[in-house]
Order: C-alpha cells, then sequence, then structure tokens
C-alpha cells in the first residue's frame, strides 16, 4: 500500500465495508457462534503527512470490564494493545502506509478482531459490538 487511498480501494474491493468516511472505514465481521466484531480503520497522519493506518476494536465501555484483568489477559499479544477511547475499551494496532505489504495489514486485522471479540466475551459476557 502506497497511502490510504490504495488501502480503501484495497479494502472496499475484498471485505463488506458498513460505513465509509474520508477517513474512516467500518466493518463488521462475523466471529462464529452467532457473534460478530465491529472493526474500524483510521487514516491518521503522523508529522509532515506521513500516512498510517490504525484498525481498532471496541471490547466493552469503560466501565464495564475490570481493566487489570484485560491487560493481564493481553498480555502475550505480539500484535496491538488496548486503549481506551471515548469511554470504550479497545483493541488497537497502528503500521506506516508507505511500504505496507498486504500480510502486514491482513494478520493484524483478524488479530485485532479475534482478540477483541475474545476479549469481549471472556470480559464483558455479551456481545454488543
Amino acid at each position: 500500500m502506497a497511502n490510504w487511498s490504495s488501502l480503501v480501494n484495497y479494502v472496499t474491493s475484498n471485505y463488506k465495508v458498513s460505513d465509509q468516511q474520508p477517513e474512516m472505514l467500518k466493518l463488521v465481521f462475523d466471529t462464529g457462534d452467532l457473534r460478530s466484531q465491529v472493526v474500524f480503520l483510521w487514516r491518521q497522519i503522523l508529522g509532515e503527512g506521513e500516512e498510517w493506518v490504525q484498525i481498532e476494536s471496541p471490547v466493552a465501555e469503560l466501565g464495564m470490564v475490570d481493566l487489570p484483568r484485560a491487560l493481564t489477559a493481553i498480555g502475550g499479544m505480539v500484535c496491538g494493545a488496548l486503549a481506551v477511547v471515548g469511554g470504550h475499551v479497545v483493541v488497537r494496532h497502528s503500521a506506516p502506509l508507505e511500504n505496507l505489504n498486504i500480510n502486514e495489514f491482513e494478520r493484524p486485522l483478524m488479530l485485532v478482531t479475534s482478540t477483541a471479540d475474545r476479549l469481549e466475551r471472556d470480559l464483558v459476557g455479551g456481545d454488543q459490538y
């Protein structure tokens, strides 16, 4: 991928996009067992125009999850981290777009999705996202 536009073209050609804004794509994945998981792709600009993609998937509202337990649950993760955004706990991973290979997008996308779904199931017990 050379830039955000290239990533958008790839994603819209290969996935069902449920919402699209100039700097955001929203995807919803079927994760099995009648569960689904929302994933956002955000365009981020660093410094003087360096484009990055941020892959983000919500786990729970901030007050609904035991943060020490959540942090312990992701302690062995290779890809992604927990963050709090707008009152929600999310799993997030970011990567620069300039020289991004497709596997450097695809694998983190699946890891963020599956990790957020697992955390939501294990820590909250529901499927809100």
